[in-house]
């Protein structure tokens, strides 16, 4: 969980090794986001919000949070005070997730009841000190999760998908990644094989000519191999069908004290590149800031982006 809190100061240079050019790209900072999914936010909950969004985008699915599901907590963890049933489905579904529980999940923890929020303070008691604040109504069970302020309650959400992403189901799922670019490579090959084997199964058509036997057997190897090739291509194709919807997310570039990350269009459908900006020396706390652009600032990010 990346957290952070001060501007720093970026010093973002191109350099053209030949002839020693320093050809220096003024990128824009942009415009401090406080509105997520349609949901406006203190600055500083910005990128706890998003990073539970992209949680569910990757294993929302695994972890039976819905559709809408994720947006729809955030405004109840944002807006009200009372603990409503979306909220407490999301902590009990995750609270299964971590178990590995094949039962009924409700069952064990009621969503009106305390048992789920005090499971939830066991299991992130790690992330906080022993004294905290946010660990003491945790104990306290539905009437001190009222008191926790929308800040407090992302956090405790974020710690527990931190929690669940050490199970097995999403470990499995972390390490289908591997597998999702050994397919992708493989399709890449198979493609650059399947051109050259028709490249030169056509110029050999071309050169054929009364029916020439060695040539013939050339060319029926010729096509044997695009065939073998296509089978490599389909079941490789096959696995990316299958793993399409587990993935990770990484920051597209990286700077002293700031990344650059392609998300989901939370703010813009045409603006997919967000700047996050941390102190370094303090990653432990939430007060990273989070920026979004314009079209004509997104477009500049996108090139200098492309070119790093």
């Amino acid at each position: 969980m990346v957290r952070a809190a001060k501007r720093p100061k970026v010093n973002l240079v191109q350099t053209e090794s030949n002839d020693a050019l320093m050809d220096e790209i003024v990128v824009p900072r942009g415009t401090l986001m406080t509105c997520i999914a349609g949901m406006k936010l203190q600055s500083e909950d910005v990128g706890a919000a998003i990073q539970f969004l992209e949680f569910c985008r990757s294993f929302g699915e695994i972890c039976k949070i819905g559709k809408g599901q994720p947006e729809e907590t955030l405004r109840h963890l944002t807006e009200l005070q009372e603990v409503s049933s979306v909220v407490a489905d999301v902590h009990i579904n995750l609270l299964s997730v971590i178990e590995n529980g094949k039962d009924n999940p409700f069952d064990k923890y009621p969503r009106h009841g305390d048992e789920w929020i005090r499971k939830v303070g066991e299991y992130i008691s790690l992330t906080f000190h022993a004294e905290d604040f946010t660990l003491q109504c945790l104990n306290q069970g539905v009437s001190g999760y009222r008191s926790l302020n929308p800040s407090c309650k992302l956090e405790v959400l974020n710690c527990l998908c931190d929690e669940a992403l050490s199970c097995e189901k999403l470990r499995t799922c972390i390490d289908n990644k591997d597998r999702k670019c050994v397919a992708t490579q493989e399709i890449k090959a198979a493609t650059r094989k399947q051109k050259e084997l028709k490249r030169r199964y056509d110029d050999m058509t071309k050169t054929i000519e009364g029916g020439d036997t060695a040539n013939n057997e050339e060319a029926n190897d010729i096509l044997s191999q695009i065939k073998e090739a296509e089978e490599v291509k389909q079941a490789a194709q096959n696995e990316l069908e299958m793993l399409k919807r587990v993935h990770r997310t990484t920051p597209v570039m990286e700077d002293k004290g700031v990344k650059y990350w392609k998300l989901g269009s939370y703010c813009n459908c045409n603006i997919s590149i967000m700047r996050q900006e941390f102190d370094e020396e303090n990653r432990t706390k939430n007060k990273d800031m989070w920026f979004m652009f314009t079209e004509d600032e997104h477009k500049v990010v996108e090139d200098h982006v492309t070119t790093r």
